[in-house]
């Protein structure tokens, strides 16, 4: 079967959603969209549209894959294909595309993020040059939120235990700084600046400070599911002890300021202190993501 591609910029939106939702319909998570959510999902995540591909069986879209762009780096925000027409290939055929037009815009790099037990994703992926760079975890709690505890009295720790330590709301513009400032690694995508800025109607900031310093921050929203953590982190300059206990009091505040039943965290790193600090939360693990990179500048 000869599949055409079209670019996403030509799609009626309602044919985009439904196609979209069909793709996804069996996915690990729930994120079917509709118009609206659509249109902020490709705001937020830099999708560009003139350059994002749908398959065509005959005139019937089967496929999707969404590029988004910021500077030299792109980011495959989804790739599906509908239940239907799945293992045939079209997958490959879409990537393959994409990879071509980020070579087209000159892009240094392209991420993405595959759930570690789709093993078909990742197996394509590999094929086409992608590498693991770390795993993500998304995050649940459905009991009540221990109640916190004193810090130990010890030398690595006497950040978290200090009478001066104080965590305060802080408006997004004086959050979003520290994002890239925390984190030796660039966040995920959806969890860098350019998107959380994006969710400034949605989210709180909460940012923990010592002696006038920042020592770490969070940022929360609130869902028809619950509580949802968007991202927290601690200062570099600290100690892995220490950024854990700063963040434990981070969220143990905002338990104690915005108290739910249920509560989630989105993507975030595993195998650091950030995992520490959500499991002494009562979090546990409920679904883990690889992040993966292509270097096109030197193929």
């Amino acid at each position: 079967m000869e599949y055409g591609i079209g670019r996403v910029s030509g799609i009626d939106m309602e044919l985009l959603v439904e196609l979209f939702n069909d793709a996804y319909s069996d996915y690990y998570v729930d994120i079917q969209v509709n118009p609206d959510r659509l249109r902020r999902l490709i705001e937020r995540e830099d999708i560009q549209v003139d350059n994002s591909f749908v398959a065509y069986e005959e005139q019937r879209p089967v496929g999707v894959v969404f590029l988004g762009v910021r500077g030299r780096r792109g980011y495959i925000c989804g790739m599906g294909v509908r239940r239907s027409r799945q293992r045939r290939g079209i997958g490959e055929l879409l990537m393959r595309r994409v990879l071509s037009e980020a070579k087209r815009l000159g892009l240094n790099t392209i991420q993405l993020e595959v759930v570690a037990a789709n093993r078909r994703a990742t197996a394509l992926y590999s094929k086409l040059g992608f590498v693991p760079m770390r795993d993500l975890g998304l995050w649940e709690r459905n009991t009540p939120p221990p109640a916190p505890e004193p810090a130990p009295v010890r030398a690595d720790v006497a950040v978290a235990s200090q009478p001066g330590a104080r965590v305060g709301a802080v408006r997004m513009p004086g959050v979003l700084p520290l994002v890239d400032a925390f984190n030796e690694i660039r966040p995920c995508w959806q969890n860098e600046a350019q998107s959380l800025v994006k969710m400034s109607d949605r989210l709180v900031g909460y940012v923990s400070h010592l002696d006038s310093a920042a020592t770490a921050y969070a940022l929360f929203g609130e869902s028809a599911g619950g509580l949802y953590i968007a991202d927290f982190a601690a200062a570099s300059r600290l100690g892995n002890a220490q950024r854990q206990s700063m963040c434990e009091i981070l969220l143990s505040t905002v338990d104690r300021d915005v108290p739910r039943a249920s509560a989630k965290a989105f993507n975030i790193p595993l195998q650091g202190y950030q995992e520490a600090a959500l499991r002494a939360r009562g979090f546990e693990l409920t679904l883990t993501q690889q992040e993966m990179v292509l270097c096109l500048k030197w193929r």
